[in-house]
């Protein structure tokens, strides 16, 4: 038996005193480098971190090529939670062999762990394209970023890859079953909720799926039994329950649960979230603007390299404003870099490639880009949209003053003109699958039949129609106009008697038009329409709110005995 391999058999059964023994007895200048690696393993394996790593570090000194204190050092720096080192050292590992699958994997896991995710993906599709035996939880991790940015379909491509090379994969069919309930996939939804069903049944992520699924399905009240089940094994149980009984309408339910929680953790991002935009909604803000910045749009990577503003004087400074959020908050919040204009020489506003061509071009030191536009830009400071808010809210600002509200114009569009003998009203009774709230914030089109029973020239605003409103939405006398750009829908809107819309961003786009738009609005609305409405409310807008969980009738018939009185005036 070698020397190395006594130690390293040694190291293998744990007999860690016999391992640094024999370190000190057959070290020379020709092993010490990889004796200094044996005895970083030893302590590593002791969780004497210190000495572990002062080792791995002189043995790289000795051989700066040698890859196993590189692997070592990551194996450390996961375990001490230092991501920073983790990719400094994943780093140094890709330099010596860049075609490495296993290498990119470890260079794309450590760059997750610092929240570089475009970098991350590349480095695991790297690892996919070379076939390493990471390759399955390479996969699986693209499918997870992909997920991260709201890209579901493109991660279920990598996802339905991965399930090719293990198909029972249990965790691979729960993020597809995952994806397809966010992207309200029913039919995909069910045939992965038998497959992860038929798998392991008492996995903690299935059963959370489970209890999305029923939400999905209204089962409401089964859904409600799995999370109280298990929220004190898993803490998004218990904020899935926390906010299914404000949803549904148990507010003091859902205010016990909130001081039941408080008690057992108190550092939780997605908790901290929801309080923020709790408080928001009671308007409690010095508090809501706190919590509010972990929200999980906020967390994700912008421009790392450039500090972030904190009230600090940028008189002689430039600033980037972005967008991190959806299209309705771009436009509602639009409205809060004009106080912003006043402290900074150069604000730059980074929006959302559809909806560039809303807003202003001539205003002051205010330029309006998009990602893919940026180019070589360098900005002194940076603040994301919602974050800005918090510096502003107390001042009262006009919601169309950033936007274009000139383009009334409808000579480009195949529209030549509305008929003007009837009503002509735009409506958008549902917003994206993935919003908040959803699938209760939208409106099942059936819902509104009896407003479709009038004379009245109805325009479909919106691009998504939902699977549950095919069949009535071709059976019913709807123009579709969902098709068109925002920017196309600015000169429609304006041409329109009225818009009808659910709290989507063609809301947001109507009212901050200054166009008469009714909001319809299910019964626990996001935070925006609690106390920030009063502060900040839509001159045009008016609202009406459901009265009891998921049901629409009294909105309907309110809307429908308006709109009659509309007819009639007109």
């Amino acid at each position: 038996m070698s020397n190395l391999k006594e130690i390293a058999d040694s190291i293998i059964n744990k007999n860690f005193d016999k391992a640094l023994k024999l370190c000190e007895i057959y070290q020379n200048e020709k092993n010490k480098y990889i004796i200094l690696n044996f005895k970083g393993a030893i302590y590593l394996s002791q969780n004497n971190f210190e000495d572990a790593e002062f080792n791995f570090l002189e043995s790289l000194k000795e051989n700066e090529k040698f890859v196993e204190p590189l692997n070592n050092l990551l194996q450390l720096y996961l375990r001490k939670n230092d991501f920073k080192k983790l990719l400094f050292y994943a780093k140094k590992l890709i330099e010596i062999d860049k075609l490495n699958p296993s290498y990119n994997y470890k260079l794309g896991y450590a760059l997750e762990q610092n929240n570089k995710i475009e970098e991350a993906i590349e480095c695991y599709k790297n690892c996919i394209n070379f076939d390493g035996k990471d390759k399955l939880k390479a996969l699986n991790n693209v499918g997870v970023l992909y997920s991260k940015l709201e890209k579901e379909n493109l991660a279920n491509q990598y996802y339905l890859d991965a399930l090719k090379i293990d198909p029972n994969n249990t965790f691979i069919i729960n993020n597809l079953l995952s994806n397809y309930l966010e992207l309200r996939d029913e039919k995909n939804s069910d045939i992965f909720f038998e497959k992860a069903k038929n798998i392991d049944q008492n996995i903690i992520y299935f059963l959370y799926n489970k209890a999305e699924y029923l939400i999905q399905k209204k089962k409401i009240d089964e859904a409600i039994e799995i999370l109280e089940n298990n929220k004190n094994k898993d803490l998004k149980f218990f904020i899935k329950l926390i906010k299914i009984n404000f949803l549904i309408g148990k507010k003091d339910k859902a205010e016990n649960l909130l001081d039941e929680f408080q008690k057992i953790e108190l550092n939780n991002p997605e908790y901290f979230q929801f309080l923020g935009m709790r408080y928001l909604f009671q308007g409690n803000f010095e508090a809501g603007w706190k919590y509010y910045e972990y929200r999980y749009s906020k967390l994700k990577s912008f421009f790392n390299e450039i500090k972030e503003w904190q009230g600090e004087n940028i008189n002689q400074k430039s600033i980037v404003v972005y967008s991190e959020q959806g299209l309705g908050d771009t436009v509602q919040f639009s409205k809060f870099l004009i106080p912003l204009l006043k402290l900074s020489k150069s604000v730059t506003f980074l929006v959302q490639k559809n909806l560039i061509n809303i807003f202003k071009k001539d205003i002051p030191n205010l330029k309006i880009l998009t990602k893919e536009n940026i180019g070589d830009e360098r900005f002194d400071f940076k603040i994301s949209l919602g974050s800005l808010l918090k510096f502003f809210y107390k001042e009262k600002i006009d919601h169309n003053l950033l936007i274009d509200i000139g383009k009334n114009d409808l000579s480009n569009l195949p529209i030549k003109y509305f008929n003007k003998d009837k009503l002509n009203i735009g409506i958008a009774w549902s917003g994206s699958f993935k919003g908040p709230n959803e699938p209760y914030r939208s409106i099942p089109l059936e819902s509104l039949s009896k407003i479709f029973s009038l004379d009245i020239n109805y325009y479909c605003l919106q691009k998504e129609i939902w699977q549950r409103d095919l069949f009535k939405f071709e059976k019913t006398k709807i123009t579709n106009l969902g098709n068109y750009s925002l920017s196309d829908m600015v000169p429609i809107i304006l041409n329109l008697d009225l818009v009808i819309s659910s709290d989507t961003s063609i809301l947001h786009l109507a009212a901050s038009l200054n166009k008469e738009t009714w909001g319809l609005l299910n019964l626990h609305p996001d935070w925006r329409w609690g106390a920030f409405n009063d502060k900040h409310p839509y001159k045009s807008l008016k609202l009406f709110q459901q009265k009891a969980f998921d049901r629409w009738d009294d909105v309907e018939q309110e809307i429908y005995e308006n709109l009659k009185k509309k007819i009639n005036s007109k």
